[in-house]
């Protein structure tokens, strides 16, 4: 089978992968209740790259490593205990665990092997390609990020960096339990996130610092819950400012700590040693069916009425679509043609 693997570590695509197209299909025969896929499509995310940067690819389990979580496609084959939801011909899509892909067994290859209860059946009304950005990281991302939020009626929600993978689909969760939403985004994404329901769209780039500008629009602390899905340390040290006093502040970005730094000083700094007054949350996602199935709930329900796709690049150019990735102006998901 064809797949994508890291030769060597590295912080560019171009230099850390390469194809293989002579690999062995994985576990020609299925044990427990694992189930073998057949890929049509991938999708990407930033985390991938952090895999192909950090794990070091001299580890034994690493020798052939191939990266990526977001997947969909057909079941070909699965293990007795897999159940009757998840039988051969089935459309599923999901995210491959963490452990998985630290093992080197991600979803840029043709077939993969994971646990049935690791997937979710594809929504009716989507696409394999359209239902690998939803029921993959994304959506499970969203999903915890929502249950985090308790959100309620009519309260006031700003999601920072709307237009991405996540914001984009959190946006219309947000939406659909009847808050009012601010989108902050680049003036070329106003559109679609309006489109996706934002009450409004705010220009980061127009107004630079936007905590600046935030403060001045919601003077006083009129917001009551604030998603960062970019990563700005300026807009919770600001907080107090527009955050309501029992308002939430939600962040799924650790940065380069894998969140221990912004964690200590945003979590456990006490307000007298200079912390922020202000609820803060660093959530960081393991994928797991229940997640992906809460997202394909959504879109069976109405909630989620689109999948917000920036490209779609064929298997061969897998490079290219990380570089466009890197370059962090997406709108919505990057997905991989892998397989027809």
């Amino acid at each position: 089978m064809k797949a994508w693997v890291v030769v060597r570590n590295s912080t560019s695509p171009k230099d850390a992968l390469q194809l293989k197209t002579d690999l062995p299909v994985p576990a020609p025969v299925m044990t427990g209740n694992n189930i073998l896929v057949k890929v049509s499509h991938a999708a990407l995310n930033p985390a991938d790259m952090h895999f192909m940067n950090v794990l070091p690819t001299w580890l034994p389990f690493r020798r052939t490593a191939t990266p990526g979580l977001d997947f969909a496609g057909e079941v070909v084959a699965t293990g007795p205990a897999a159940g009757d939801e998840f039988k051969v011909g089935a459309q599923v899509a999901a995210a491959m665990g963490t452990i998985h892909v630290t093992f080197g067994k991600g979803a840029l290859a043709e077939y993969v092997v994971v646990p049935a209860d690791m997937v979710s059946l594809k929504p009716e009304a989507m696409t394999l390609g359209q239902a690998v950005g939803v029921c993959g990281v994304a959506g499970q991302t969203a999903a915890i990020m929502v249950a985090a939020a308790d959100i309620k009626p009519n309260q006031k929600v700003m999601i920072n960096g709307a237009s991405g993978g996540v914001g984009s689909v959190l946006l219309q969760v947000v939406k659909a339990k009847g808050a009012v939403v601010y989108a902050v985004c680049s003036a070329s994404n106003a559109a679609m996130v309006k489109r996706l329901g934002a009450d409004e769209a705010i220009d980061y780039n127009a107004h630079d610092p936007l905590e600046t500008f935030v403060a001045e629009k919601f003077e006083g602390g009129q917001l009551d819950i604030i998603f960062d899905c970019a990563g700005s340390q300026p807009l919770y040290s600001n907080s107090p400012r527009y955050l309501k006093p029992q308002g939430k502040f939600i962040s799924i970005v650790g940065g380069r700590t894998q969140g221990i730094v912004p964690y200590v000083r945003n979590k456990l700094r006490p307000v007298f040693l200079g912390g922020t007054p202000r609820e803060f949350q660093l959530l960081g996602l393991f994928p797991a069916g229940v997640y992906a199935r809460q997202a394909a709930k959504w879109v069976d329900e109405g909630v989620i009425k689109e999948a917000p796709i920036d490209s779609e690049f064929p298997m061969e150019e897998v490079v290219q679509a990380y570089e466009k990735l890197a370059g962090k102006h997406a709108k919505g998901k990057i997905v991989i043609k892998v397989s027809a």
